[in-house]
């Protein structure tokens, strides 16, 4: 366990981790900058989670999420939601984020031995699923308090959610190509010097 922490903590993977770190910062202040509709926000911020959960396994991956859900409380949706049920809004958010870390690094990782350009595909879908998947399950779970945060246009918010999904799926898959080009890139590198 300990030569495994030890191995993890190299100067490469914390320069990669703080610079993947720094993106999620910006890329998800900059999200709530961006009011969408139905009080959601977007979240561009999958992106350099995935890379990271690819690039440095699932515990970085959960960081970056859960990073990134640290962040989403600040969000006014959680923020609204907390009035209402502060420790179960606290929970899905960060829950949502740490888990659409860790599970897209996991099915890399399994995919990956078969085809990574695939498993590249796999984990950028999986991200947004999981991301809007627990929060519409935590959204269930707190079904008074988001009806009083959003009124009786309960069917309208899902439906403004799951428009959401549905661009955040997209840009992940159409931004796939590139994701695994940064996979291939540093695997590239990183074999090239352990051959040295």
């Amino acid at each position: 366990m300990q030569k495994a922490v030890r191995s993890f903590f190299t100067a490469r993977n914390i320069a990669m981790l703080g610079v993947l770190l720094a993106l999620v910062l910006v890329l998800q202040l900059f999200g709530l900058s961006v009011p969408m509709p139905g009080g959601t926000a977007m979240s561009f911020v999958l992106v350099p989670i995935i890379v990271g959960g690819m690039l440095l396994g699932p515990a970085a991956g959960g960081f970056l999420g859960l990073v990134f859900g640290i962040i989403t409380i600040f969000d006014p949706l959680c923020l609204a939601l907390m009035n209402y049920t502060p420790v179960l809004a606290v929970l899905t958010v960060l829950l949502k984020g740490t888990l659409a870390g860790i599970l897209p690094a996991l099915l890399f990782r399994a995919v990956a031995r078969k085809n990574r350009y695939v498993a590249a595909f796999a984990a950028a879908a999986c991200a947004p699923i999981v991301n809007t998947g627990v929060f519409v399950l935590g959204c269930l779970c707190m079904y008074d308090a988001v009806v009083a945060s959003v009124g009786s246009a309960f069917g309208v918010f899902i439906a403004l959610i799951m428009i959401n999904f549905a661009i955040e799926l997209g840009v992940n898959l159409v931004l796939a190509p590139a994701i695994y080009s940064v996979d291939r890139i540093v695997e590239k590198r990183l074999s090239g010097r352990s051959a040295r």
